[in-house]
């Protein structure tokens, strides 16, 4: 997950936050998993001609962003999830989120709705309340992009199929790029940070260098770090060093694929820096 050093002008890091772009029960019908690694389920013929397949059971990773209204002020916002679509309709996930300055992490179920052509809704039940989306599915059933539909919120999401199983830190070896964009808090307020990287990553350890531009001033700085997975999954903690000595650290989520990683999610944890971003393994 390497979310890189979100470079900040003068003193303050600069990280990238990632912009990118990133439903329930109604007799959901499990559809073919042919998505990266997933297993085969029974397949529903489409309606009419140009239509989807049925939503697609099976594993998949989310990240979201975007900006919600907190009490007449309006605050970024970005969270990873690593969500399950299962028979019947129902959802299973788990979920970190940054709100601003702060985070919050849960475990949560839903369902998932057939809404329309290509189209369903998603209701998830959080610690702290109902969360409604709506995706867009591809002609495979496949979710790629949604869109939050609570009131005072504008966020995206971007959703890749993970193959089945744990991950391990080896399945990033190689090359990973990514572009990305996010906020740095200053002085009461947000400013946007645009980051493009490139890393070397190996058993766990990466090595890298950032383009970046904060609010306008660029530099170029380079960087190393470790993942550490937690056991028995694909979710783990990123730290990086960049080379003026400045610390950031992620919370970061593999994309599992047939061959190794796709690559992977990250969601910057220092209150300061709120910085998502997908990087693709070469």
């Amino acid at each position: 997950m390497g979310g890189r050093p979100t470079l900040r002008a003068a003193s303050s890091p600069i990280r990238s936050l990632a912009v990118l772009a990133i439903a329930l029960p109604m007799g959901l019908t499990a559809v073919g998993m042919t998505a990266v690694g997933m297993t085969p389920a029974a397949l529903a013929a489409p309606a009419q001609p140009g239509a989807c397949t049925a939503p697609m059971q099976g594993r998949y990773a989310v990240m979201t962003m975007g900006t919600v209204k907190e009490q007449l002020r309006t605050s970024p916002t970005a969270s990873l999830r690593q969500e399950r679509w299962l028979p019947g309709g129902v959802i299973s996930g788990e979920l970190t989120e940054r709100v601003g300055r702060s985070s919050r992490s849960a475990t949560y179920q839903g369902t998932v709705t057939l809404v329309g052509t290509c189209l369903v809704r998603l209701e998830r039940q959080l610690p702290w309340g109902r969360q409604v989306s709506e995706a867009v599915l591809d002609g495979k059933g496949r979710p790629l992009y949604s869109l939050d539909r609570g009131a005072g919120t504008v966020i995206t999401g971007r959703w890749l199929p993970m193959a089945p199983g744990s991950c391990k830190a080896a399945d990033l070896n190689g090359t990973v790029l990514s572009s990305q964009v996010g906020m740095n808090g200053q002085n009461g307020g947000w400013t946007p940070n645009a980051v493009v990287q490139r890393e070397q990553w190996r058993d766990g350890s990466v090595q890298g260098v950032a383009l970046a531009s904060n609010n306008g001033v660029g530099e170029t700085v380079g960087y190393s770090g470790r993942l550490t997975l937690d056991a028995n999954g694909c979710w783990g903690n990123l730290t990086e060093r960049d080379t003026k000595g400045v610390a950031y650290n992620y919370r970061a989520l593999i994309v599992k694929g047939r061959a190794g990683a796709r690559g992977y999610f990250y969601l910057q944890s220092d209150p300061a820096d709120l910085t998502v971003g997908w990087l693709v393994r070469d």
